[in-house]
């Protein structure tokens, strides 16, 4: 039983990982392509920058707002167990 959670948790975290480096990958390509900036490296570097930052925040946004409605969910699943109980 704990070898299954333990790989539950692995591939979980597997996953969760492919998913933040997709995210990251697919923002900077993005960031590259729409930021068509005719000045030198420099400014280049400065959009690049701030199009990483944007995308490195999606990833704690995404995971906060997981967290969240599993809050949300648990406490409509505690909700009807109370009622199922009280009911019997």
């Amino acid at each position: 039983m704990k070898a299954e959670t333990e790989t539950k948790k692995s591939k979980t975290g597997k996953i969760a990982t492919v998913g933040i480096i997709a995210v990251v990958l697919a923002g900077a390509v993005a960031i590259s392509g729409i930021a068509d900036v005719s000045g030198g490296l420099t400014s280049k570097l400065f959009i690049f920058f701030l199009g990483a930052v944007i995308v490195l925040q999606i990833v704690p946004c995404m995971m906060l707002f997981g967290a969240m409605a599993k809050g949300v969910a648990s406490v409509f699943h505690k909700k009807e167990k109370v009622a199922a109980s009280g009911k019997k």
